[in-house]
């Protein structure tokens, strides 16, 4: 009698979230290149010898392998390879604040494809996060904050949500024509307003927006993580105003978005050492 080979798929793979599993394995929840989000079992890969423990360390860009049975909730993870360790130069508080922050919003803001049902748009959001990972483990990457300021634009243009930022939302003023003492930020309405249409009421809850905020979104939008390559680090009052607009507008605008637990611990950090209250 012959033996029926079981299903396998081998495919590159972001490492989201782990939990513990029995006395010895772990659950890992990946993002994979070409089967969309799947959750692995790693049989007794706590223990320190294992050859599968360095492929379930949240934030890493791994190749694997593992089983391919769309009846199960948990495919079995065989074997693989460490591609990229974000922290694995000199991590910084900043830096894995941010690797953490982009992995709980990718976690947290993920359709709800089966894995026998993936379309392009899970190749697409691999592709923004392994770009967002390697820029931040570069040497010669831009400052942390710029980056997810990137990655955050980039997840908003992949669900067609990114702001409108060449016209009001409300009464359709091109951006130079508005005037900067007056132009706001809206969140509800999609982007930029202009002064009278915010008087008018069509959201009481916009912010101002400047010129070197709307300079930093702009460019953002231009050319998204590619741009921040070449990108100064912003002041610290230009982060904090646009890492507060992204934060509504992702508040707003994705269901099942919350600010990630890392970046409050860096904001309450920076609080304490400077006052800083910034979202980002």
């Amino acid at each position: 009698m012959g033996v029926v080979t079981r299903p396998t798929a081998a495919t590159e793979a972001l490492v989201l979230r782990v939990w513990p599993c029995g006395e010895t394995s772990a659950v890992a929840s990946l993002l994979t290149r070409d089967h969309g989000y799947v959750k692995v079992i790693a049989k007794a890969a706590r223990r320190p010898l294992s050859t599968l423990r360095a492929l379930v360390e949240p934030g890493r860009l791994v190749t694997v392998e593992f089983s391919l049975d769309p009846a199960r909730e948990l495919q079995y993870l065989r074997g693989g390879g460490v591609d990229l360790d974000a922290l694995g130069g000199e991590p910084t508080l900043e830096r894995s604040a941010y690797l953490l922050g982009a992995l709980e919003l990718v976690d947290r803001c993920r359709p709800t494809a089966a894995l026998a049902r993936v379309d392009d748009s899970a190749a697409e959001l691999f592709a923004v996060c392994d770009a967002f990972l390697r820029m931040l483990s570069s040497p010669a990457g831009p400052d942390p904050a710029l980056a997810f300021f990137a990655f955050e634009w980039e997840l908003l243009d992949r669900h067609g949500l990114a702001p409108d930022l060449g016209h009001c939302c409300a009464c359709g003023m091109a951006v130079a024509e508005v005037a900067a003492a007056a132009r706001r930020f809206s969140a509800a309405e999609g982007g930029l307003m202009c002064g009278a249409c915010a008087r008018g009421g069509a959201d009481e809850g916009c912010r101002p927006l400047g010129d070197e905020a709307l300079a930093l979104l702009a460019a953002l939008a231009a050319g998204g993580l590619s741009a921040a390559w070449t990108m100064a680090a912003p002041a610290a009052a230009v982060r904090r105003e646009v890492g507060a607009h992204l934060h509504r507008f992702l508040g707003y605008h994705l269901p099942g978005y919350r600010l990630p637990g890392a970046l409050d611990l860096l904001r309450a950090g920076r609080a304490a050492v400077a006052g800083d209250s910034s979202p980002a």
